[in-house]
């Protein structure tokens, strides 16, 4: 009996000596934080057999009854833990959940009393302690300033002269921006200046074809011809449909064309228009009529006088002139 008792001690002490020697520990993640889920791998060497005669001996559950600790507790949360086995080589794999910061130690354990239930000599696991790290420092870690890029060599004269070439390319946009309104401004005069000069040569041709031809027409005629190159030529200098207003309604149109400012020049211009345009209304539509019976018949004849018509030719090249000049 005494033989009995002698050879469990030797046994047990036997037992945890192996359970100490070629043992290893790791903790995955490497970085542990509060509130992640862990798994803590404590491997060692052993002769013990933890299962024997089982089917599938790659791992079992211990069971969490006989651990000496409260698996939820104010320092960690043990979710699962199991016992695998490779040859002579066991793995006690801990997965749990640390609630604090700082070196979280689990109490040491009986691994034969968490297998198997009872334990007739102890087998003593003792895992390292693990370092648990706060949320607030591995932002604060996140946060670090960036280290700046690693260039190749000559590669910064490079990076430079970009630098000047966008600097310069931004200066040529806010100054071509800054003067788009002037330039486009000066388009446009440009534009109209050549539609005005257009305007004027067509003019001064339909006038000299009415020159040429002013012997071969009658005066409703050619009075006609004169109002119809004058209310093309203005309708074009002055931006007003003159087509289809009538003598007495090209005073206010003048005026909506300058803005209400009528100098001296355009006023003179204005009138002797003006006048042209009463005089061929009376010769086209006072023929025949009392008015023209009149005498003098200088004065009240609704026909053109000798050499009017040269005279009115003139005055109208005279008028167009002074309109392209501005004065």
């Amino acid at each position: 009996m005494k033989r009995f008792f002698l050879s469990l001690i030797c046994f047990g002490m036997i037992a945890a000596v192996s359970a100490q020697s070629e043992t290893s520990q790791f903790v995955f993640p490497k970085r542990l934080l509060v509130g992640d889920l862990a798994e803590l791998h404590y491997t060692f060497s052993s002769g013990v057999e933890f299962f024997p005669e089982e089917e599938q001996p790659d791992e079992k559950p211990l069971l969490l009854a006989k651990l000496p600790f409260s698996i939820d507790n104010n320092d960690f949360t043990l979710t699962k833990a199991v016992l695998q086995r490779n040859g002579t080589m066991y793995t006690v794999v801990l997965t749990f959940i640390p609630w604090k910061t700082g070196y979280l130690d689990f109490p040491q354990f009986d691994l034969y009393s968490a297998v198997f239930g009872t334990s007739a000599v102890p087998f003593i696991i003792d895992p390292e302690a693990v370092e648990v790290n706060s949320v607030l420092v591995e932002e604060e870690m996140a946060l670090r300033p960036l280290i700046p890029p690693l260039l190749f060599p000559g590669t910064i004269y490079f990076v430079y002269f970009m630098l000047i070439l966008l600097i310069v390319l931004l200066v040529f946009v806010i100054q071509a921006v800054i003067r788009w309104r002037t330039i486009s401004d000066r388009l446009a005069e440009k534009r109209l200046l050549r539609k005005y000069a257009k305007s004027s040569r067509y003019a001064m041709r339909q006038l000299k074809k009415l020159e040429k031809n002013s012997h071969k027409i009658h005066d409703t005629a050619f009075c006609l011809a004169i109002q119809k190159i004058y209310r093309r030529y203005l309708s074009v200098r002055l931006g007003i449909d003159f087509n289809c207003l009538a003598t007495n309604q090209f005073y206010p149109a003048f005026e909506r064309a300058t803005s209400g400012v009528l100098d001296g020049f355009i006023v003179d211009n204005m009138e002797a228009i003006i006048e042209i345009f009463i005089r061929m209304d009376y010769v086209r539509f006072a023929q025949n009529s009392m008015e023209s019976r009149k005498k003098p018949e200088s004065r009240y004849a609704a026909v053109l006088k000798e050499g009017e018509r040269q005279e009115l030719i003139n005055t109208s090249r005279a008028i167009i002139r002074l309109f392209e000049r501005g004065k």
